[in-house]
């Protein structure tokens, strides 16, 4: 199975399906990604590994504008998103 290629992926998160502000799971930034402090820590670690998960499942949803990607578990109450570079 190839790598996922993450040079484009600002952030990923992964959570609880709802409000997605940080109560109900993190994000997690690439590298030379601006953000502040509170809003998650860089972790190139997390960002391919929940990229890779997202972008390789085929019943991933996209937006037409290709903003971001993202697989919701409904059985676990859990979604987990790609939000990539502009």
């Amino acid at each position: 199975m190839a790598a996922v290629d993450i040079s484009n992926v600002a952030k990923v998160y992964s959570g609880k399906i709802g409000c997605m502000c940080g109560c109900n799971g993190k994000y997690s930034y690439n590298e030379g990604v601006e953000h502040e402090e509170w809003q998650g820590k860089v972790s190139t670690r997390s960002v391919k590994i929940i990229a890779g998960k997202v972008l390789k499942n085929p019943n991933a949803n996209t937006t037409q504008s290709s903003e971001y990607a993202f697989v919701e578990d409904r059985k676990r109450n859990r979604i987990q998103v790609v939000y990539f570079k502009k």
